[in-house]
């Protein structure tokens, strides 16, 4: 591609990544947000080989596909892109929850723990959880569109994603995740396109259930660590070629105490984050529209993500229910 048509489509997926922003403050606006800039930078690629991140000391959002390497949009939906805002800019409320003071703190934490990662999705998930499955899926398919593997997952990319994207977001997942990926290794056409699945950086199917950071270290939480939950990516790729046995995955699981549903009944993951920068009229609604689609496809699904999407969207919807009662 000339360079002058690179420059003409940056311009106009600069204005989509504007709009989306737009779109994503009829949701969640606040003074925090005002000021901030979306720009283009390829470079953000090549340091954090992530398409798009905030960087809240500059105030910018930076996207940074197409570049040399990606030559392609990497979420080419408006509603993913809506989603990714959504997602970045929420890191900006955690930290203004837990860190008001303390960014290197932040810092820290995102570096060692991905229980950051998981508020900022579980924040978005409070009104926009559509968006959030949606750049879980453009997502996958960017990445391995990346690796060669166009024709994806096939029938198990549902399921993925939304097993996925639950524990992005920290919430429970009951279906039993090993059979799970067992199942598409065996699928003749599904196979390679898992195999280039775990060259991510994580495997956040395994993920634990989101905490405040006072609750990192909790092994009745599930895995946070990032270096373990990159451990058991390794180990998956190893199970599921036939590596390693049953029994040896399942003595590292126990090591790391991997969970993945609540022991403790007490404890809410959903209150993890506040509800201060969500409006909560706006969100209701759309919540409650995502519960109902899930439903359907709930009473048609073989495999519970489904259900377990249900129960994570009714937890927030009650929660937010009961705080937008309590304003009026």
């Amino acid at each position: 591609m000339e360079e002058k048509d690179l420059s003409h489509w940056i311009a106009k997926i600069t204005t989509e990544w504007e709009t989306a922003f737009k779109m994503m403050q009829k949701y969640y606006e606040d003074e925090l947000f005002k000021g901030i800039k979306i720009a283009y930078d390829a470079a953000t690629w090549y340091q954090f080989k992530n398409p798009a991140l905030i960087f809240p000391a500059e105030r910018e959002m930076r996207f940074s596909t197409p570049n040399a390497e990606l030559p392609f949009d990497y979420y080419p939906s408006r509603l993913a892109k809506v989603g990714i805002n959504a997602h970045n800019f929420a890191y900006l409320a955690d930290i203004e929850e837990y860190y008001p003071y303390n960014f290197p703190l932040f810092l820290w934490e995102q570096k060692e723990y991905i229980t950051p990662l998981q508020r900022a999705n579980l924040r978005a998930a409070h009104f926009i959880p559509d968006a959030l499955v949606e750049v879980t899926r453009e997502g996958l398919r960017s990445f391995l569109k990346s690796r060669g593997q166009r024709e994806g997952l096939g029938l198990y990319e549902e399921p993925l994603v939304l097993i996925e994207t639950l524990g992005l977001m920290g919430m429970p997942r009951s279906d039993n995740i090993l059979n799970f990926f067992k199942e598409v290794s065996e699928d003749k056409e599904a196979g390679a396109a898992l195999n280039a699945f775990f060259e991510t950086p994580y495997l956040f199917s395994f993920a634990g259930l989101v905490t405040p950071p006072a609750l990192n270290e909790d092994k009745s939480y599930g895995i946070r660590r990032r270096d373990e939950l990159a451990h058991l990516k390794m180990l998956m790729g190893r199970y599921v070629s036939g590596e390693l046995t049953d029994e040896t995955l399942h003595a590292e699981l126990q090591k790391v105490g991997y969970t993945t549903t609540l022991a403790n009944s007490t404890y809410k993951p959903e209150d993890a984050v506040d509800l201060r920068w969500v409006k909560l009229d706006y969100a209701l609604e759309r919540v409650k529209k995502s519960i109902s689609e899930y439903e359907h496809k709930a009473a048609h699904a073989s495999y519970h993500c489904y259900a377990d999407m249900v129960d994570a969207l009714s937890r927030i919807y009650e929660k937010e229910r009961t705080a937008y009662r309590s304003y009026m």
